[in-house]
């Protein structure tokens, strides 16, 4: 399922960019979804910098329901990340830890500069492969995909707005 999401941040782009690439894990507690986040790797090259981050998943927003089935490497994924100054982009790609080959989910995140504020959005695109769930029925898994889709593509929108908060409040915060 492909998907576009766009908010507006009132900070500069420059500011904004380099906040959300390079502050990463100080913007955590800005992030109520967010348990950490811990970067693996960092390479720089130029004006490119990639990172290998994971991500914990903060448990209270997993629904009660699920909660008891769900392991601690279940609320992980791994985000690959290609910052790009010169084009003021991010591609990324996120690798579910508990489903690396059942799920893509990957996209660029541009920002573009409006004055005094600045744009993000965030195109991208999130399919569960029905075929590689383990331990799932193919039909069960193919009649859930499409839903299961939709859902997670809901979370991502206000995902998007508490991370584009969080960033707007970390520079408000950090003069």
């Amino acid at each position: 399922m492909k998907f576009t999401i766009t908010e507006e941040i009132a900070h500069p782009r420059e500011r904004v960019f380099r906040t959300q690439r390079d502050r990463l894990v100080e913007l955590v507690p800005y992030i109520p979804n967010v348990e950490n986040v811990v970067v693996e790797e960092t390479e720089v090259t130029g004006s490119v910098v990639r990172f290998l981050n994971r991500w914990t998943v903060a448990s209270t927003d997993i629904p009660s329901t699920i909660k008891g089935f769900l392991k601690p490497e279940h609320l992980t994924y791994l985000d690959r990340a290609k910052w790009d100054e010169s084009s003021w982009r991010c591609e990324w790609e996120l690798i579910i830890t508990a489903l690396p080959d059942a799920v893509t989910a990957r996209g660029i995140t541009s920002f573009t500069d409006e004055g005094d504020a600045t744009i993000v959005r965030l195109d991208g695109e999130f399919l569960i492969h029905p075929d590689r769930v383990p331990g799932v029925p193919a039909f069960l898994a193919r009649t859930l995909a499409p839903s299961l889709e939709r859902w997670v593509v809901g979370l991502l929108q206000p995902n998007l707005k508490k991370t584009a908060a969080a960033v707007g409040q970390f520079i408000d915060d950090h003069p």
